[in-house]
């Protein structure tokens, strides 16, 4: 089974939904981002999934995911939320590929800089999302090497 940018939008307005409270949907476009989270997938299928969010998203998702007022929110705070929603995102992409697969560790970078190498990797699937706090990018990155 393959993974289209259909399947992202469903998999991050549930995800959104469920841990965040939040509605989002679709967007055009996604806002320049100041974070990135990745987490790869090995196996019988080989790639990653990468989660760009400007601060905004990233603050928003921290504040609630900690219970914390936005303006308490830092750095590490930020940095963990989207490590969390990175990893639960990329457990439902790898629900959807062949099997079986496993999901690594996630990791963020700061930036909109890449924590993989993309050497072998080519884009799979691709959706920009608007959430209250800002417009994110989610992406499926196959490995072709």
């Amino acid at each position: 089974m393959s993974v289209n940018a259909e399947d992202l939008c469903r998999i991050a307005t549930e995800v959104w939904r469920d841990v965040l409270n939040q509605d989002i949907g679709a967007s055009e476009a996604a806002d320049p981002g100041v974070m990135t989270g990745c987490i790869k997938i090995t196996g019988a299928f080989r790639g990653a999934v990468v989660l760009v969010v400007p601060r905004g998203v990233a603050r928003a998702a921290a504040a609630v995911m900690f219970a914390l007022d936005e303006s308490a929110v830092g750095p590490d705070e930020e940095r963990d939320a989207i490590g969390e929603l990175t990893n639960m995102l990329g457990g439902h992409v790898k629900s959807m590929v062949a099997s079986p697969s496993q999901l690594a560790l996630p990791s963020v970078a700061p930036d909109s800089g890449h924590c993989l190498q993309r050497c072998n990797l080519q884009p799979l699937a691709e959706q920009a999302m608007a959430a209250p706090s800002g417009r994110f990018s989610l992406q499926v990155m196959e490995d072709v090497g």
